[in-house]
């Protein structure tokens, strides 16, 4: 697990180990230049020269004392100075003087475009931007950006937001982004992630009591995380050990949505799947996945033997938006202690009142269209900040929501988790019902709600990036996705 900071809890990072600690912001400021000048000196040639675009604040004595390590290394730096001088910071007065001392050259904003300087170094803003990028920063960036050269953001692309990944008017387009500590939200959401280029987290020593005084920070996974994705499989295991699934889906003559979640619960290692559908559904079900037992949802006491027979529930793919699928939520739902993952349709015809008063775990897996229906919000309003959206609707609703976008957002009303596997192939039909699939398979297997569904986000996502490694983006389906499922399992990445 991987930590992602807000602006506001990156701040309180440097001030604990400043003040708490003990560490002279000097200090950190001179660890964050090395940082910055060891992964530009991996990146260039010694002859290339290097332009460091200052603003006048820490971020700019960063660039600064970079730019004077470089020089002192051997390499053909500058620095240009945007901004106020006279709100210089001290950090930066400090550093300035000392790259002087050093003959760090001090050129004009002219310069940005000069063949003498192929590498620029983004200094201008930190994570703590939260306005618009006006006047000279704003022509500064534009003309950053119009240059085509390699550049080099610190901490984060000057006019992204630290919190959100919003472009604040403008941004630097960065090649790569050193950042420092911890990774930050902004640099990991959309747009912001498409700003930052590859992304570097230096250690600058912070110590690990600072990083502990931070409260609930958001996180995400990576490969050092898969093997606690996937649960232990028994060697003397059988198919009760390891869960039953029970998918209600598909409505006349529609049942690929609940095929595709059926057998991403099978994939996903659950003992036994059933399959609820609409009657005319059945013989197609069995035909496409005999390993599944299948039945009509239409008659009551087998619903009721459905609900029995579950150790969790997907319920909704694929499901119709008539009123007996409103009957049906309604009856799993009132009935079921069972943990239910709400899916596509089933979250269309569910209101938060049923929610609230159903005595089972639930999670729910919309994707922005639906969240919007379901909480009320616009879409606007989700969009503007979309984890915090899915984090107040967990907490005022009592679930967990696993709010689908193009960075996948999972929260239990507490935590938070950011999904940064996964990539635009995967938004093709079918891929949600595997998703939710997905989830119900490891929920079955004995995991906690909350850690399957953002185990299940993550290995989905997973997938999808095994899929293009070897095809691309173009063409992929939702069963190339099952598929790629299974030989996660098989490899052990």
């Amino acid at each position: 697990m991987q930590y992602l900071f807000t602006a506001k809890q990156a701040k309180q990072l440097d001030e604990h180990a400043i003040q708490e600690v003990g560490f002279p912001g000097a200090v950190l400021m001179e660890k964050a230049a090395t940082v910055l000048s060891s992964v530009i000196e991996q990146s260039i040639r010694k002859d290339e020269g290097i332009l460091f675009v200052c603003g006048c604040g820490n971020n700019g004595g960063d660039a600064v004392a970079a730019a004077r390590i470089l020089k002192q290394q051997g390499y053909h730096t500058a620095i240009v100075l945007v901004g106020e001088t006279s709100r210089m910071s001290e950090d930066l007065f400090l550093q300035l003087r000392l790259a002087a001392a050093c003959d760090v050259e001090a050129v004009t904003a002219a310069e940005v475009d000069s063949a003498e300087y192929p590498i620029l170094v983004d200094g201008l803003f930190g994570v703590g931007l939260n306005r618009p990028v006006e006047g000279v920063y704003q022509a500064m960036i534009e003309q950053m950006n119009r240059s085509q050269k390699r550049i080099f953001a610190i901490d984060i692309p000057s006019g992204i937001h630290g919190d959100t990944g919003k472009v604040l008017g403008t941004a630097v387009k960065a090649e790569t982004t050193v950042t420092f500590g911890v990774n930050k939200l902004g640099l990991v959401l959309y747009p912001g992630c498409q700003y930052a280029g590859n992304v570097v987290i230096g250690d600058i020593g912070y110590p690990d009591c600072s990083y502990e005084a931070i409260e609930n920070p958001a996180y995400y996974y990576d490969k050092r995380d898969l093997e606690h994705c996937l649960p232990e499989r028994k060697p003397d295991g059988h198919k009760g050990t390891f869960g039953h699934v029970l998918v209600i889906g598909g409505s006349k003559n529609m049942c690929g949505a609940a095929v595709f979640a059926a057998k991403a619960a099978y994939r996903m290692g659950a003992g036994l799947v059933k399959v609820l559908s609409a009657k005319e559904n059945c013989q197609t079900i069995l035909t496409m996945l005999p390993e599944a037992l299948v039945d009509s949802y239409e008659e009551e006491e087998v619903l009721a033997k459905g609900l029995a027979f579950a150790d969790v529930i997907v319920l909704g793919p694929g499901l119709g938006t008539g009123e007996d699928t409103k009957k049906i939520i309604a009856h799993v739902l009132e009935n079921s202690d069972k943990p239910i993952v709400l899916d596509g349709d089933g979250i269309t015809m569910c209101s938060r009142e049923q929610l609230q008063k159903t005595k089972a775990a639930w999670i729910l897996t919309p994707h922005p269209k639906e969240f919007c229906v379901i909480s009320g919000w616009t879409m606007a309003e989700l969009k503007e900040e979309f984890l915090q959206k899915v984090k107040q609707f967990a907490e005022e609703q009592g679930g967990i929501v696993v709010g689908k976008d193009a960075r996948t957002c999972v929260s239990d009303g507490n935590e938070c988790y950011v999904n940064i596997s996964g990539n635009s192939g995967m938004a093709t039909g079918g891929s949600g019902d595997v998703l939710a699939g997905t989830i119900g398979g490891l929920v079955a297997q004995g995991m906690s709600c909350f850690e399957a569904a953002k185990a299940a986000v993550y290995l989905h996502g997973l997938a999808g990036d095994r899929y293009k490694e070897k095809y691309g983006e173009h063409g992929m389906m939702a069963r190339d996705l099952i598929d790629s499922l299974q030989k996660i399992h098989q490899n052990g990445e």
